[in-house]
């Protein structure tokens, strides 16, 4: 009787603090407008997680926040990375705290000791929830990063053919950029527009690099820099090199990437393989009384 109240008063505490917070943060409604739904879910009730942000004065100073600050630099441009941060831990705290919320309710329905089981449960969902959510932007930026590494050697190498050709780097760089409309040659599109806005060429590249943030790109920038320095000649040979390096890591990427595929197709063979051998064993065991 007791366990019955207490997941009740619980259930009712959590339910209602939820309501009123939502009900409440009108004041964040222009903060929660331009989201796109398909990117952040149910935007609708980030007023939550702003609200207990702005009640319990959170800072946005911790490691944690400057690493997600950069991370959403990345992402959506240095402009707005303070806004999407922002949204990121309202977006954690309000999916958190619903789920929260709905778990105590179901939890007060429960039995006995299930009650208990259901609860820890819930708890355990929310944190699961709260530190994917939070995980969010690096995986983004680990796959963004794939799909350069995938791209960048048929740039490089056009790149490559024409500077052998006579073609100055920059000139080439600008026709391989305007060929394609993925990430990757968006990205060459801005160091274009560094270039054209009076930044030097150097400058330019180390800015590309830091906005793809993959160590291959980094490591061909510095490469190509030092060809830069050095002159034209040194520059093409530095740009066949690094084709040849680019490629030979796209075929360990492609071939690791095969090995991880198949190990993944085990889990559902061993699934099945579980299945067939009980449906197998229980009548025999069923048969010989055990």
């Amino acid at each position: 009787m007791a366990l019955n109240i207490i997941f009740l008063a619980l259930s009712t505490i959590a339910c209602l603090s939820f309501l009123i917070l939502l009900l409440i943060s009108g004041e964040f409604e222009e903060y929660i407008k331009p989201l796109d739904s398909k990117v952040f879910m149910l935007p609708e009730i980030y007023g939550v997680g702003f609200k207990v942000l702005k009640i319990f004065k959170f800072q946005y100073k911790t490691r944690g926040a400057n690493k997600l600050r950069e991370n959403m630099a990345i992402l959506y441009s240095e402009r707005y990375a303070e806004y999407y941060m922002r949204v990121l831990y309202a977006q954690k705290i309000s999916i958190a705290y619903l789920i929260f919320a709905v778990g105590c309710a179901i939890s007060a329905l429960a039995d006995g000791t299930d009650k208990i089981v259901m609860f820890v449960l819930v708890c355990v969902v929310c944190f699961a929830v709260y530190y994917t959510l939070g995980q969010a932007p690096a995986d983004q930026l680990k796959k963004r990063g794939e799909r350069f590494m995938d791209e960048f050697p048929n740039a490089v190498s056009t790149i490559a053919l024409l500077v052998n050709s006579g073609m100055i780097l920059r000139e080439a760089w600008r026709e391989v950029s305007m060929s394609h409309d993925s990430e990757l040659y968006m990205e060459m599109r801005k160091m274009n527009e560094d270039i054209d806005n009076g930044v030097s060429e150097i400058d330019a590249l180390y800015a590309f690099s830091n906005r793809c943030v993959v160590s291959d790109i980094k490591k061909f920038t510095s490469f190509i820099v030092q060809g830069l320095e050095k002159g034209s000649k040194d520059l093409a040979s530095a740009l066949r090199i690094q084709t040849n390096e680019l490629w030979q890591m796209k075929k360990q990427n492609t071939l690791r990437r095969g090995e991880l595929a198949s190990s993944k197709l085990m889990i559902p063979l061993m699934v099945m393989f579980v299945g067939i051998l009980i449906m197998v064993m229980g009548p025999i065991m069923t048969n010989l009384g055990i």
